[in-house]
């Protein structure tokens, strides 16, 4: 085999590498329906309101539910049935959520002291 066969070869496995890592990187069913790469944000007016209305957010058992709320007032951020409260400081701001979905359901994200809902959050199976 000469120098030149070798090198046609090799640069012929590392394109098949290569191509195989971003196909299995890519279009996986397991991420959920948010947009795989962008974090949700929902915004809340100085009302207490959803800002575009109560935002649907669906993930798949097992996914990582990631979103943010930005809130303009002090408040508290509390997901239902995973039971994880965020305080907004005194002025506004914004709050992340990062968890994993380990319970399957239908579940709301409020504004405490509004008594509004802002979110609804399903996690499938």
């Amino acid at each position: 085999m000469n120098t030149r066969t070798a090198l046609i070869g090799a640069a012929l496995v590392v394109v098949a590498v290569v191509g195989l890592i971003v196909l299995s990187s890519g279009g996986s069913d397991s991420s959920s329906s948010t947009d795989a790469g962008k974090v949700p944000t929902i915004v809340v007016d100085k009302e207490g309101h959803p800002v575009g209305g109560i935002q649907e957010l669906v993930y798949r058992k097992g996914d990582q539910i990631h979103f943010k709320v930005k809130v303009p007032f002090e408040e508290e951020v509390h997901l239902h049935g995973y039971d994880v409260a965020k305080e907004v400081p005194k002025g506004g701001g914004t709050v992340t959520y990062d968890l994993p979905a380990e319970i399957e359901g239908e579940f709301e994200a409020e504004l405490e002291g509004h008594k509004e809902q802002i979110i609804d959050l399903k996690v499938e199976p």
